[in-house]
């Protein structure tokens, strides 16, 4: 009788794997190849130009930012670092730690009244605080603000802290786009009172193409609303602006429980998915998970076993997954990172600019979808 044997392709553009030469078409490490025929794999171009199981991208900064962080830097500012506390982990770019983590930094933690209604302020500050040190900015939790600025509150408060804490130099606003630095500065224009010599003023900042305000604080130095750093690498970054509206949360984010197991899925809108490779050392086999995404996300679960990639293909042409963009027809379109997860406690693992799980980490090992390009992130828990 004849032996019939499996030729395995790539997942991502069907060549037919082969180790024997590193040259042709398809080549993958011999070892990968003894991996369960269940597994996804990837031949080395495509693992390499798809970045599959590399580090997240970090969001692009211009060089003219970079160049007035560097007066920021020569001039002893003070920066005021504005972030959407839904969604921020991601959105740290290196080149700028380097340029201002000497400087004091008043960090404003927007969004708050997005978290579920039952997460402390204290909580919130200490998280925040640990993600700038992750990121390698020294940043402890007093010097993190909880503001609400969707409701355009009163940020009197918060003036007053900027002006303690820049002690007579300049203030320079910087975050990402869709931050909520341009909120903040509606409402700390409300209460502005000019003291000085001089006029509020939009121009291009020297040396540069970039065009900021300036609100003169006294006779000798400045506040600068800067212009937002990029969000290319978050979901809504990414995709077409209706399905960013879906996207984006616009009342507190309410937990939806499930519970995993081995080779199970968590199909995330027609966005994302996360699966659960490996259960680790969770009783019986079984993760819960505490999911946090908008109300206008979809979450539903695949029970194992079965072929998430064709079941996925499936939901989206059926429409059963929304929101959904043109960048994902199928398995394809999507970067994959695999997560270990190392550390025990209470655990998140989250999307960048969609949302995040949280679960007791035991060893587990999840293999998470996203848009190309898109960053994925494993912190200490958000929601206690």
């Amino acid at each position: 009788m004849s032996k019939v044997n499996v030729v395995r392709r790539c997942y991502s553009c069907g060549a037919i794997l082969q180790s024997g030469r590193k040259d042709k078409e398809g080549y993958i490490d011999p070892e990968l190849l003894t991996h369960p025929l269940s597994e996804v794999l990837f031949c080395s171009r495509c693992y390499s130009e798809a970045h599959f199981n590399l580090l997240p991208l970090e969001p692009k900064v211009s060089a003219d930012f970079l160049l007035m962080l560097d007066d920021a830097a020569a001039s002893d500012a003070l920066i005021v670092y504005v972030v959407d506390v839904i969604s921020f982990e991601s959105s740290f770019s290196r080149a700028i730690a380097e340029r201002i983590k000497s400087l004091r930094i008043l960090v404003l933690a927007n969004k708050r009244d997005l978290m579920p209604k039952e997460t402390k302020d204290e909580d919130i500050e200490e998280y925040v605080a640990h993600r700038f040190r992750v990121a390698s900015l020294p940043v402890e939790k007093n010097q993190v603000i909880t503001v609400s600025l969707t409701t355009l509150a009163n940020v009197q408060g918060v003036a007053q802290r900027i002006e303690s804490e820049r002690k007579g130099h300049d203030v320079y606003i910087i975050g990402p786009n869709g931050s909520g630095k341009s909120l903040f500065f509606t409402a700390f224009l409300r209460n502005y009172l000019n003291a000085s010599n001089h006029n509020i003023t939009t121009s291009v900042y020297p040396g540069t193409s970039l065009r900021l305000m300036q609100i003169p604080l006294d006779n000798s130095s400045f506040l600068y609303d800067t212009p937002g750093t990029s969000i290319k690498n978050a979901v809504v970054g990414v995709v077409e602006p209706e399905c960013a509206r879906q996207i984006i949360p616009t009342t507190p984010l309410k937990e939806r429980k499930f519970a995993m197991r081995k080779g199970g899925a968590l199909f995330i809108g027609g966005l994302a998915h996360i699966e659960l490779i490996d259960p680790g050392l969770a009783k019986d086999g079984e993760v819960g998970i505490r999911a946090y995404f908008g109300d206008g996300v979809s979450l539903r679960k695949i029970a194992a076993p079965g072929d998430i990639a064709e079941s996925f293909r499936k939901r989206l042409e059926k429409g059963g997954l929304a929101p959904t963009t043109h960048l994902i027809r199928d398995q394809r379109d999507f970067d994959v990172f695999d997560f270990k997860v190392e550390e025990e406690g209470s655990r998140d693992l989250g999307i960048a600019g969609l949302g995040w799980i949280n679960f007791k980490g035991a060893k587990e090992t999840f293999r998470v979808y996203v848009p190309k390009g898109v960053s994925v992130y494993g912190s200490r828990c958000k929601v206690k």
